[in-house]
């Protein structure tokens, strides 16, 4: 049976409400590869500042000079095409060396997380079949937990510093430095014949929100989709909005795609420069913004609302900052007009997957706003909204939000099963299940209700998590804040809220106070039945929180 598209979709109605500079599809050349998008912004922009780390600054001819050395070294130690090469490095010029080197030499790569430990590394480089290494030296301790267990020809160790590191060089061990001296000639060529929309490029392991992390198979094609896709946006920026270069900070990790398709590789395609941070350093992100006056931010929620909450941003000017997007889950209403108070400009707000490269929708700042909407689809991308048996909804229906465009994975690394359950076909096209529950309006805007996954039944009521977070966030004690649902055996499931306090309400409310608050200000349904105050809560590594985790803690506390 042959499943009928909606007229919404088939007609794309968000066409008329498209932000400026923003088309409705754009050409995405099938023989271009994340190589050649590096080596043409390298000798474009050649004598520009690529990239400052701690003072040090990198034009984009020395970064391809290094890049193009440290490929040969690989070469020699036996990178083929077709090779999965693993990344375990915090943000720095190092990582944007190895990232392309490896590229260029039609390796596949799969970036670990600078947070993770031993266990969780070993699992990434098994499950994606890893045969190299190349990893910061702090790291060792952890990695040698594992050692015996991985399947590793060469380990490639990194002192991001510049000095030699403390790891003794082995047969299987080698330092990067040994390896840049060793290859002081450039290669002339990246000869490998890379075939884009077959080539896999990037393994991104999702977040684990669902059990075991499992790697979304980006092919080239996939990730150079989604730059053009941005670049629509960034090209915009610079003729029109910023009127100049792109000035970045660059806190958002690349381990992970959103990093690495809208800093790293946008580098090279829009000439700008970035201020590379490897941790979230509000100490040293304020002293930027107060000194080098830079113009873009892109983050997540919690670093967004971290930045404004801290102590130090009080009496900061935060006006050059014209264009911010926030990304990786939803931001919630009170802090994107708090960061209008604080700039003078809307944030813009997207959204996307591991599985998109990252992104599939786009609100930038000069876009028409709707508060809690993360914008319409980028170009050359289909979004529509499903039940349960994968029937399409009318516009203004809550259901399942599916995706279908040049940037959506080949699919799960060694997971078949996985794969029948996230793709279907309708209407001619290839559709990606989300698991995100959303709803799109008569103009085609997109407004994420939650995971699906985390809805909460409580008495028969569908209850949404980050509902309540929104209102708790009005509320002006609360710094961050999640909500879950615990099961229960009268009501279903009860409504939980583990909340952050801001310091100087700390010893002056009480979780009983939030209770009586939110009764005032929601539906007798919805308003958190438990309260606790907390000093953290979980993250994945690009700070999206895990509610699972709160979720299974409490789970075995009832037990």
């Amino acid at each position: 049976m042959k499943m009928e598209l909606p007229d919404y979709i088939k007609n794309r109605i968000w066409k008329d409400h498209l932000p400026e500079g923003i088309t409705l599809n754009i050409d995405i050349p099938e023989d271009i590869s994340l190589i050649n998008l590096f080596e043409t912004g390298a000798k474009e922009y050649e004598n520009k500042i690529a990239n400052n780390y701690f003072g040090r600054e990198f034009t984009f001819k020395e970064m391809d000079n290094l890049t193009r050395r440290f490929a040969r070294g690989l070469l020699k130690l036996g990178v083929k095409k077709g090779d999965v090469i693993s990344l375990w490095l915090p943000n720095s010029p190092h990582f944007s060396i190895c990232y392309f080197a490896a590229l260029g030499l039609g390796a596949t790569l799969t970036a670990i997380s600078p947070l993770f430990v031993g266990r969780e590394m070993a699992y990434q480089i098994k499950d994606s079949g890893a045969r190299f290494l190349i990893m910061i030296d702090r790291f060792i301790k952890e990695f040698e937990k594992f050692e015996d267990r991985l399947s590793l020809e060469k380990v490639i160790i990194v002192n991001v510093a510049g000095q030699v590191p403390d790891v003794p060089e082995t047969t299987k061990i080698i330092h990067y430095n040994t390896l840049l001296e060793q290859n002081p000639q450039p290669l002339t060529d990246f000869e490998v014949e890379i075939n884009p929309k077959e080539d896999i490029a990037i393994i991104q392991y999702t977040g684990g929100t669902t059990g075991d992390p499992k790697g979304a198979c980006l092919s080239h094609y996939n990730i150079v989709a989604n730059i053009l896709q941005m670049q629509q946006i960034s090209n915009y920026m610079k003729e029109t909005y910023i009127k100049g270069d792109l000035v970045n900070i660059c806190i958002l990790p690349w381990y992970h795609i959103y990093g690495q398709t809208c800093e790293l590789i946008q580098g090279p395609m829009t000439g700008g420069k970035g201020f590379i941070l490897p941790t979230f350093d509000i100490p040293r992100i304020i002293e930027i913004i107060k000194e080098k006056k830079p113009n873009t931010l892109l983050g997540v929620p919690t670093m967004f609302i971290n930045l404004l909450n801290s102590p130090l941003s009080k009496d900061v000017d935060f006006t050059c900052l014209k264009y911010a997007n926030v990304g990786a889950s939803a931001m919630p209403i009170e802090i994107a007009k708090e960061w209008e108070k604080k700039t003078g400009f809307p944030l813009g707000e997207g959204y996307g997957l591991s599985e998109t490269s990252p992104t599939v929708t786009n609100s930038p700042p000069w876009a028409k706003k709707k508060l809690g909407s993360c914008g319409v689809p980028v170009a050359s991308t289909l979004c529509g909204i499903i039940d349960e048996n994968l029937n399409f909804l009318p516009i203004g229906d809550g259901g399942e939000l599916v995706i279908s465009g040049p940037q959506v994975m080949v699919g799960y690394h060694n997971r078949p099963d996985e794969n029948k359950k996230v793709f279907f076909e309708a209407g001619g096209y290839r559709w990606l299940r989300t698991g995100d529950y959303a709803k799109m309006d008569e103009e085609g805007y997109i407004f994420l209700i939650d995971r699906v996954k985390d809805m909460i039944k409580y008495k028969g009521h569908s209850v949404y998590p980050r509902e309540i977070e929104e209102a708790l966030y009005e509320h002006p004690a609360i710094q961050e804040c999640a909500v879950i649902g615990i099961k229960d055996p009268e009501r279903g499931e009860n409504i939980m809220a583990h909340i952050i306090l801001k310091s100087e309400f700390k010893g002056k409310i009480t979780e009983q106070d939030i209770i009586d608050w939110s009764k005032e200000n929601m539906a007798a349904y919805k308003y958190p039945r438990i309260v606790k105050f907390v000093h953290s809560l979980p993250k994945s590594a690009i700070g999206k929180v895990l509610r699972r985790v709160i979720r299974d803690k409490e789970a075995k506390k009832a037990e």
